[in-house]
């Protein structure tokens, strides 16, 4: 099976974020992030339980750490029984606490990624979407500035083209 990635001008990441993103202030830890997570997306129609979810990405966190470097982490979940693809970000300005990085940066975007169903490499794509839209740290940076989810929503709808 072959893998057609989408075309990079194309908004892609952006719908899966629509109403999912939250700004945590004050310093975080890893499990009070993921659990505003794993609640927002568990709301998602065709998602598989909130409890499923949780032992899915924490298995493989387990496994091993999905940090990407430069203060960004994209814990994620594949499972043939999630039939629609689902993202949400915690945004944390002064940073997760206990996040092993091997960088040394401290967490402060979470991007996390719930996959499935009859596209397997989605979550593939939408982590190389990740990593191409904020790989020079100006996006970040944006949304590290900004007061306001929508106002993310929107940084990142105009990033995309």
């Amino acid at each position: 099976m072959s893998v057609i990635f989408r075309d990079t001008k194309e908004q892609f990441l952006s719908p899966l974020l629509k109403n999912r993103i939250v700004i945590l202030p004050g310093k975080q830890t890893r499990d009070s992030v993921f659990r505003v997570l794993f609640s927002m997306l568990s709301k998602v129609n065709g998602m598989i339980p909130e409890d499923d979810l949780e032992w899915g990405v924490m298995h493989r966190e387990e496994l091993m750490d999905t940090c990407m470097g430069n203060g960004i982490a994209v814990p994620h979940i594949r499972e043939e029984n999630i039939t629609e693809s689902a993202v949400a970000l915690a945004i944390v300005p002064d940073g997760v606490s206990d996040y092993p990085t091997p960088d040394m940066q401290l967490i402060r975007l979470v991007f996390m990624i719930a996959a499935g169903g009859p596209v397997r490499a989605n979550h593939l794509e939408i982590i190389s979407r990740i990593g191409n839209l904020f790989h020079d740290g100006r996006l970040k940076a944006a949304f590290l500035a900004s007061q306001d989810a929508k106002a993310c929503h929107d940084i990142l709808a105009r990033a995309e083209g």
